[in-house]
């Protein structure tokens, strides 16, 4: 794992104690939709081919617990949607599932990797202006991605728990609602890297005492490249605009 991931985690556990928690403990309810565009290519180990994807509108829900207990990170739970489909005209021989595909032939492809996130992290800053938080997120894949032509399909399967450096930051525009923020998940190891990055602006709706409800937008960008995980090749990018909205207890 590059030195990069494992100092962000590193610097989280260390900061675990001087994290400032909330007061009282605080339910967040949230849910994305991603307009993305994808883009890229897979192929089992050594046989990578490049595909044409439709453009995809992308959902994931979550749920986060922040607390006021010292030592204990706070949780957030994502399920994370990410698939797309298309047809490609294949430019070169491909070989998939033990089953060969000339060039030339026209296939229709599916892409699965749909994941679950379990992270968890600490509040190291957490105040009107500024906010910081760091941890560790477990993504749990488990998909699959197929090539079909006429009369036959060809499907690999791909189950992987992969961890990966968290962070989250965001600073408020003084005399408004409004915050700007970034939130990412990485990870490069072995060939491998993996990313969910997005930033944007966030606007507190509603503010009481019973719920807050904050709007969001911004730039979200989810990107796969995958060196032999589960005997599969892939650089997958999924990116472009989303919305959001939160709701807080």
């Amino acid at each position: 794992m590059k030195k990069s991931v494992v100092s962000m985690v590193f610097v989280a556990a260390l900061a675990a104690p001087l994290a400032m928690a909330d007061t009282v403990a605080g339910l967040y309810i949230g849910a994305d939709l991603h307009f993305a565009e994808a883009k890229g290519g897979f192929g089992q180990t050594g046989n990578q081919q490049g595909f044409s994807f439709e453009d995809e509108k992308l959902s994931s829900f979550y749920v986060k617990v922040e607390h006021p207990v010292p030592f204990l990170p706070n949780i957030k739970l994502q399920r994370n949607g990410l698939s797309s489909n298309g047809n490609t005209s294949l430019s070169r021989t491909f070989e998939f599932d033990d089953q060969i595909f000339a060039i030339g032939t026209q296939v229709d492809q599916d892409v699965d990797l749909s994941n679950l996130d379990a992270t968890f992290y600490y509040e190291i800053l957490d105040n009107d202006l500024v906010s910081l938080d760091l941890g560790i997120t477990a993504k749990y894949i488990d998909g699959d991605i197929s090539v079909a032509t006429a009369g036959r399909t060809a499907t690999q399967d791909l189950s992987a728990v992969i961890p990966m450096g968290y962070a989250y930051g965001s600073f408020g525009l003084l005399g408004t609602a409004t915050k700007i923020y970034t939130e990412i998940n990485y990870v490069s190891y072995d060939g491998s890297t993996l990313s969910d990055m997005q930033v944007g602006l966030a606007y507190k709706l509603v503010d009481s005492l019973a719920v807050d409800l904050s709007l969001k937008a911004g730039i979200k960008q989810t990107k796969l490249e995958l060196d032999d995980i589960d005997n599969i090749d892939a650089d997958l990018t999924f990116d472009g605009a989303f919305v959001s909205a939160e709701l807080h207890f």
